[in-house]
């Protein structure tokens, strides 16, 4: 006993105060450490018995032994870390302590989210920088554009000052666009520039489109006139019809049905009496009183209105030239009707007076038959220049003028005002014969018997064995 120090129990602590001065340590570390590492960080407190019952470590075994499960099924998520890592803490186990780990799986799913999220943002940053330089641009070349227009004047597009030279007549076909149309112009000098020509059409305030047909312009004209005339400015929309010089009534009722719509029946019934529209009694048809020309008529103008518009033109001109007589104004048409047929522009005058030489029924050399192939060929409803000798001979055809004497029962086509003029004065001479001997050049040579006539024609028929294609 005597032995016995009193240092020796105060020597052996107990397990009590070691754990506590341990746990006081750990936090103090932890403290001068700052936040614990989230890996692992245990923490002690006392049993489920309290704090006398720290150092049996045998009964909490048992005790944990008899919930074997309660370790990971008890588990809870107390928090996260700075990154967003979940922090677990499990039910403390044998040792009288629990424990906080990091769950790794939650740990890579939430990293992936994050970056997935930190990849977004970037994308959103760069979607929106990339934007907003593109409107920069935008803008920038929106300032340029009106600086430049601002300082460099306007280019202006090449023109012809007008009014413009000789005439032409310009045709507009079928589904050609003002582009199209405006090239064909320029290649024909009739406008200065195709830019010209659609800056005028898109400044017209004409309603109309430029429809296909033949028109009247100049040479070296000025853009926004050609786009008048071609819009018809000033004018509804209209049918137009060309009426050839020489063309015979058939041709010409066909013409206009095909541009109006109108069938040629119900044309041909509004032309069956010709005196409806002031013709003599002795006109068989409208046949060499309509007029060639161009023609544009209302779209809802009647045939009886398109007839007359037709027919004006001649008439005004046999009153200008001081024929009013009916029968004189007939007989005036029928022979400026063969004219056009038989003869050259230049050559109406001489061959109308050659026409009144075998009119005459005293003449030695034609006892007063016109012997003209043209009304042969009208006759035989044909368009060609040559026939048989059985065509010649035959009577039953009315406009046989080798089987009857005087002139055809009527015109044989539309005159122009030119053969008019020449008809109804026609030059003197004494010539009964005339036969163009080359169809390309148009030479004609006239003579007065029959004998030098006969050489003339065999010049002819030399010809055409060399140019049977121009003959037919």
């Amino acid at each position: 006993m005597a032995d016995q120090t009193p240092e020796g129990p105060r020597d052996q602590q107990s397990p009590l105060t070691r754990r506590e001065l341990r746990r006081r340590e750990e936090a103090r570390r932890s403290d001068a450490a700052g936040e614990p590492s989230l890996d692992e960080d245990r923490r002690e407190f006392p049993g489920q018995h309290g704090e006398g019952n720290e150092g049996h470590d045998g009964g909490r075994g048992q005790e944990q032994d008899q919930n074997p499960g309660m370790a990971d099924d008890d588990a809870v998520v107390v928090g996260t870390d700075s990154s967003g890592t979940p922090v677990i803490v499990r039910p403390a186990g044998r040792k009288g302590y629990q424990t906080v780990t990091v769950n790794r799986d939650r740990s890579l799913d939430a990293e992936k989210q994050v970056k997935k999220e930190a990849r977004r943002k970037r994308r959103r940053r760069r979607n929106i920088a990339l934007t907003s330089a593109f409107a920069v641009f935008v803008l920038l070349v929106a300032g340029l554009s009106f600086a430049l227009k601002a300082i460099l004047p306007d280019p202006a597009a090449e023109d012809y000052p007008g009014p413009g030279g000789a005439e032409v007549v310009f045709s507009v076909n079928e589904g050609e666009g003002a582009i199209a149309i405006g090239n064909r112009l320029v290649d024909e000098d009739i406008v200065a520039s195709g830019a010209a020509f659609i800056e005028a059409v898109n400044q017209s305030r004409s309603e109309n489109s430029i429809q296909p047909g033949e028109y009247p312009l100049r040479k070296q004209m000025k853009a926004a006139d050609a786009a008048a005339i071609l819009q018809r400015d000033g004018q509804g929309q209209v049918h137009y019809v060309a009426v050839n010089r020489g063309m015979r009534l058939g041709e010409a009722m066909s013409a206009v049905s095909e541009s109006t719509g109108i069938s040629v029946q119900d044309l041909e019934a509004a032309a069956a009496d010709p005196t409806d529209f002031g013709l003599p009694a002795e006109a068989p048809s409208l046949e060499g009183y309509l007029a060639p020309g161009e023609y544009r008529f209302p779209v809802d103008a009647e045939p009886a209105e398109i007839f007359a518009m037709m027919i004006e033109p001649t008439m005004a001109e046999l009153e200008e030239q001081g024929i009013t007589d009916e029968s004189e104004q007939f007989r005036t048409v029928t022979i400026a009707s063969i004219l056009e047929a038989e003869a050259l522009t230049d050559d109406y005058p001489m061959v109308a007076g050659i026409i009144e030489n075998r009119l005459n029924p005293s003449n030695e050399e034609t006892g007063g038959y016109l012997q003209i192939d043209a009304t042969v060929i009208y006759g035989l409803g044909q368009r060609q220049l040559q026939f048989s000798e059985e065509d010649k001979q035959d009577a039953s055809n009315e406009y046989n003028t080798y089987a009857h004497r005087g002139l055809p029962p009527g015109p044989i086509g539309a005159p122009s005002t030119q053969a008019l003029d020449a008809a109804a004065h026609p030059e003197d001479n004494d010539y009964y014969y005339w036969v163009t001997t080359n169809i390309e050049t148009g030479e004609t040579k006239f003579a007065e018997d029959y004998a030098q006539h006969r050489v003339y024609q065999q010049e002819y028929r030399d010809y055409c064995a060399e140019n049977a294609e121009i003959c037919g």
